[in-house]
């Protein structure tokens, strides 16, 4: 039959499926050939290409003297900062702003009718950004079929994107740096203003400087005023005690203290001593007058008169004296008193004005050192913007992580194109597609079309395969059932097997041709075989004899075997035809069925059965449950792989002894050739030489 190469030839392969839909795949080979011409006509334009490389340092290239805080710590972070740069490169906003960038060579680019955001886009998916392997380098590559404008288009790409990387560096050094110089213009101001504000303290003041040693000269006035005024104030409680002493308003008998003052001084006057010794001296000459003269003299009484008016003279002078004095006393230190008491408040008035100047020089100082205080701590937040501005100023014109490290140069010369590398692109695809597409079909298909599909359904290879009669011949045919024929005797021979129940997946799977033709060639073997036919789903006409009693009478009578058995000749074998069924779709009295079986292999070494499908008949599962081996008849492109596994899982449930399979009437173009090649190796004796690539040298 062939089947000893059908592990190879037998399962579906690419030569498989061409071989079997070679009309298919033949006009997709002419279909590709047809698109392959004009096709690598329109796309085998030449291509362009420009390229403009970033070299990545693994540390900041500095202006200033010390950068050593700008570096990667590890290999790690600087491939993961280059892969961040590799894909920051054709960013839209860097690809959109180059592209207007470029100006009229823009023109090269977009297309007519194209938005500049839509070219943009495309440029963007045109960019290849790479890293160079084993370098610090980036490459920017873009390809076109024109090279005008292709260079300059690829350096404005790099230009802007180094410009964009320097700003993010520096996390936005141009915003900063406007921040820093508006903060340092506010300090300045700042710091003029108080500076003035400084300088007019210092003239109000009377300063040249201002130091926390420095006395405030109103302290010292201060001071002056505040024991004047001590002073003053005793003066004036003085002065009004003395005046409470001779004031009779403020104590009384103040008047009486007054007059014994007053006359106290009155006895102390020289001018009064003189008057007193003048008058005293002329009363001492009229009573030295008067002792001579009688009381009755006529001078003396001239005498008393003048010394009464000298009496009385000394008595008015000393009043008017004492009256002078008390006067003259009490104005005095009613005068001494007010004085004192003016002089108490202008010293106060003065006190209260020293105080408040002095609290006035003292808040206007302190403010003044505050102020230069406030003035040194802004010149250092001045210097410490300065030099930020500055460090920001050198390190932006700095080459930084990034730099160019050559600029993309106008091609001359095309890259690829060509029209015979298209040419051979599509023409190789097509055969490709007319390789595959069979493939595909074949996949796609579930129907069984060689020994190798039933065994990946079952798990098992088949017991043979027989190809269709009308392409097999009569020979080969005979040939494929002799051995099925053997294999059957093997397996009675080493299982002690002798009862085979055939049934098919499907109705009319060709089940009876296979019983009676093996019972057939199994007598041509010299086996005894008798062919049962236990099908009453639907019966077989080649079965019907004049002098056949039926399988029938002998389930449902106590016949003997030998009288259901009809003998053979050249088209029949031994036979027990199924007989009259009644218009019943199953045998009656199937139990006995068993025994009749056992009976049949006493006498014959193999007994066939023909049974009805297996999907369905009940009588098919309770013959093979009770056959020693079952044997499933498959008709090759007409079960399919989920039938064949439900039939497979139905035989597994009843649990039947053994299972074998059969592969029936495969067609020699629908089996991937191996059919026709058995056929041929057995007509003409040769064998068909093997491909090319299965030549042992290939795996030698």
């Amino acid at each position: 039959m062939g089947d000893e190469r059908q592990g190879v030839a037998s399962k579906i392969d690419v030569l498989e499926s061409v071989r079997r839909h070679r009309v298919l795949a033949a006009l997709l080979a002419l279909l590709a050939i047809c698109i392959a011409v004009p096709a690598a006509w329109i796309l085998g334009t030449p291509t362009y290409a420009a390229t403009a490389v970033i070299f990545v340092s693994p540390r900041f290239v500095s202006n200033l003297a010390d950068g050593g805080e700008q570096k990667f710590e590890s290999a790690t972070q600087y491939r993961d900062y280059v892969q961040q740069n590799v894909r920051t490169i054709n960013r839209f906003d860097i690809v959109l702003e180059a592209l207007q960038r470029t100006g009229p060579l823009s023109a090269n680019w977009i297309r007519r009718g194209e938005t500049m955001e839509r070219a943009a886009t495309r440029l963007q998916n045109a960019l290849v950004v790479q890293q160079v392997p084993d370098t610090y380098q980036i490459t920017i590559t873009l390809e076109s079929g024109s090279k005008g404008g292709l260079a300059e288009l690829v350096n404005s790409v790099a230009s802007v994107y180094l410009e964009k990387a320097k700003s993010e560096e520096f996390f936005a050094s141009d915003e900063r740096i406007k921040t820093l110089l508006a903060d340092r213009a506010r300090l300045q101001k700042e710091i003029e203003e108080k500076q003035a504000r400084r300088v007019a303290i210092a003239q109000e003041l009377g300063v040249s400087s201002f130091t926390d040693t420095y006395l405030n000269p109103y302290d010292r006035l201060l001071v002056t005023a505040k024991e004047g005024q001590l002073d003053a104030a005793k003066d004036a409680i003085q002065a009004d005690a003395q005046l409470s002493a001779f004031d009779d308003s403020q104590r009384a008998g103040g008047t009486d203290s007054l007059r014994a003052y007053a006359l106290d001084q009155a006895s102390k006057d020289p001018t009064l001593a003189s008057l007193m010794t003048s008058l005293n001296a002329r009363r001492a000459q009229i009573l030295a007058m008067l002792s001579g003269l009688s009381p009755e003299h006529p001078g003396r009484k001239a005498a008393e008169r003048e010394l009464a008016e000298i009496e009385k003279e000394r008595q008015a002078a000393y009043q008017r004296l004492v009256d002078s004095f008390s006067k003259m006393l009490i104005d005095q230190r009613r005068a001494d008193a007010f004085k004192a008491r003016q002089v108490a408040r202008k010293l106060d008035a003065e006190v209260s004005s020293q105080t408040s100047q002095a609290a006035w020089f003292t808040k206007n100082y302190q403010d003044a050192i505050q102020i230069g205080l406030d003035i040194d701590q802004a010149r250092k937040r001045y210097d410490t913007i300065e030099q930020r501005v500055d460090f920001f100023t050198l390190e932006k014109g700095a080459p930084g992580f990034v730099r160019l490290f050559s600029s993309a140069r106008a091609p001359d010369e095309p890259i690829k194109g060509g029209r015979k590398k298209w040419f051979a692109i599509f023409l190789l695809g097509g055969f490709v597609v007319a390789a595959f597409v069979p493939v595909g079909f074949d996949l796609m298909d579930t129907r069984l079309h060689t020994p190798r599909d039933v065994e990946k359904q079952l798990g098992f290879p088949p017991m043979g395969w027989l190809m269709e009669k009308s392409e097999a011949g009569p020979e080969f045919a005979r040939e494929q059932i002799l051995r099925l024929a053997n294999r059957i005797t093997q397996d009675h021979l080493n299982n002690k097997s002798f009862i085979f129940a055939f049934t098919s997946v499907k109705a009319q799977g060709g089940s009876s041709t296979v019983v009676v033709e093996t019972a057939r060639a199994l007598g041509h073997l010299g086996i005894s075989a008798l062919a049962v036919e236990a099908n009453a789903y639907r019966a077989d006409p080649r079965y019907r004899r004049a002098n056949s009693r039926g399988l029938t009478v002998l389930l449902t009578s106590n016949q003997t075997l030998h009288s259901g058995i009809v003998p053979g000749d050249e088209e029949m074998p031994d036979s027990i035809p199924v007989g009259d069924l009644l218009n019943e779709k199953n045998l009656p009295d199937i139990q006995n069925l068993v025994q009749v079986l056992r009976q049949a292999a006493e006498v014959y070494s193999v007994v066939l059965v023909d049974i009805p499908p297996i999907l369905v008949s009940v009588d098919a599962e309770f013959i093979a449950r009770n056959a020693d081996v079952v044997v499933l008849v498959i008709e090759a492109e007409s079960v399919t792989k989920p039938e064949l596994r439900r039939a497979a899982k139905s035989l597994e449930r009843i649990r039947v002894p053994a299972v074998s399979a059969l592969l029936n009437r495969v067609r020699g173009k629908e089996s991937g050739g191996f059919a026709e090649d058995a056929l041929q190796e057995f007509q003409t004796g040769a064998t068909k030489p093997a491909a090319r690539w299965f030549r042992p040298w290939l795996w030698a």
